[in-house]
């Protein structure tokens, strides 16, 4: 075996490897996203709003008794008949209460049981998925002391494995004849990015505070340099 072609098998484990652990990432994200489902029974009653939708419903029970009255009150306007539209106008208050709170009563034990099955299922679903989360994690870990064992050449941590393609470049392009030999020249190139980067963050820095301390206490040195007004008698300028 070559050494290019020792780095190529050495490429083709550690992308398995991230093949794994993407898996171990999105059963994550996915737990996570299944918890969005279940709430607390009491939020889905509050998002029904039985009391809103109920008293919505009222009010045009009420503009309809009403105008059942107005009708009544034409009919029966003189004597001891005027008393006909205020008991009709009772009549389809009292009846459209009952009708519309047993109907909104219905939709919210509806709601509170749909809610209560989500809950359950998804807590099951969950809890299936941890078991799968735990199982690719474990086949991530032992693969990777595996690989340790095959990989003998440079260290396992992600600084290496993540630029494996670009330390395979190094040996693709001539720049390096043995494994060995391209992993030093990507630690050396690393080392340079990380002074850079050292030097330019250190930089960096102390400019966010000057400019969040301007913020904070105003520029201090606006004033400097400027002659202080005159003032006048009094204390006018």
């Amino acid at each position: 075996m070559t050494e290019l072609e020792k780095m190529e098998l050495a490429e083709c484990y550690i992308n398995r490897y991230f093949e794994i652990a993407d898996g171990v990432e999105i059963s994550k994200e996915n737990k996570e996203y299944l918890k969005i489902y279940i709430r607390d029974v009491s939020e889905a009653e509050r998002e029904f709003d039985f009391n809103g939708k109920r008293n919505k419903s009222m009010l045009y029970v009420l503009g309809g008794a009403l105008i059942f009255a107005l009708l009544l009150l034409i009919a029966f306007h003189t004597g001891f008949f005027i008393i006909v539209p205020v008991f009709g106008f009772l009549t389809i208050a009292v009846s459209g209460y009952m009708i519309i709170n047993k109907y909104y009563t219905q939709k919210l034990v509806e709601v509170r049981d749909h809610q209560k099955e989500v809950n359950e299922g998804i807590t099951e679903q969950i809890e299936i998925l941890q078991g799968r989360i735990k199982q690719l994690e474990k086949q991530r870990d032992d693969y990777l002391t595996a690989l340790r064992k095959k990989i003998d050449f440079m260290d396992l941590d992600m600084d290496y494995m993540n630029n494996i393609g670009q330390i395979k470049e190094f040996m693709v392009n001539g720049e390096a004849e043995t494994c060995e030999e391209a992993v030093a020249i990507f630690e050396q190139n690393l080392l340079m990015q990380q002074m850079s980067g050292i030097m330019s963050a250190s930089v960096h820095d102390k400019a966010m505070d000057i400019e969040k301390n301007k913020e904070r206490f105003g520029d201090p040195t606006k004033d400097i340099g400027k002659k202080p007004a005159k003032r006048g008698l009094f204390g006018k300028k």
